[in-house]
């Protein structure tokens, strides 16, 4: 298996699509948990899968289109009316999946935390990336070893050990007083129906992991 640790060798995956290209070389700049974890995956010699990649916006398919005429194709429709936000995925074939979220026009003030974000930071820029946990370990390792380079992770994992998709942020960077991006790890099973690997995500789960982005 190639291990890709350096944060070129990660760029250079995208140097047939300079717009993500960009987009990741930003995020990493401005990260510092994303560059602590690229730091311990290369001290582990674990290659460093990003999962998936994640656009707030005010439009989803608005936002969509530029990723579409990319090669990414919508999959999936994640719904959280209660919680004021909605998103659709993206899949493109040896790329991470786009999850791409907006606020309800019409969700109270206390849930509009998609679309407070976008009015601070545009839609230009990702929110977080996922990094994915090898299959061989568990996201406990992870968080452990990421911790003790100075990062927190103040939220909780989402799923009970064993199931089939484990997630956590880290504590939200801030630029200006707001919280600003996040490092999403993500560890995946095999799903007990099908006994492939898991691909896909649990709304609240998801809704969880939002809540925890401005922690």
């Amino acid at each position: 298996m190639q291990v890709i640790n350096t944060l070129d060798k990660i760029l250079e995956q995208y140097s047939s699509i300079p717009f993500v290209q960009n987009q990741l070389r930003i995020y990493f700049e401005k990260n510092i948990a994303a560059r602590k974890s690229l730091e311990v995956y290369q001290a582990q010699n674990w290659d460093y899968k990003i999962d998936h990649l994640t656009i707030r916006t005010y439009d989803v398919e608005k936002a969509a289109e530029a990723y579409i005429e990319l090669g990414w194709q919508y999959d999936e429709l994640i719904e959280y009316k209660s919680e004021g936000w909605w998103a659709k995925t993206y899949r493109k074939e040896n790329f991470p999946t786009m999850f791409i979220d907006q606020s309800y026009p019409d969700a109270p003030k206390d849930k509009l935390i998609v679309k407070k974000w976008v009015d601070k930071f545009s839609d230009q820029e990702f929110h977080h990336i996922a990094v994915r946990v090898p299959e061989d370990q568990e996201i406990e390792k992870a968080i452990e070893l990421i911790k003790a380079k100075d990062t927190n992770f103040p939220g909780t994992i989402t799923g009970s050990k064993g199931s089939q998709l484990r997630q956590i942020f880290s504590q939200a960077e801030l630029i200006d007083g707001a919280h600003y991006s996040v490092l999403e790890l993500v560890e995946r099973n095999a799903d007990s129906k099908t006994g492939k690997l898991y691909l896909g995500f649990i709304n609240d789960q998801a809704d969880s992991l939002m809540k925890d982005s401005t922690l």
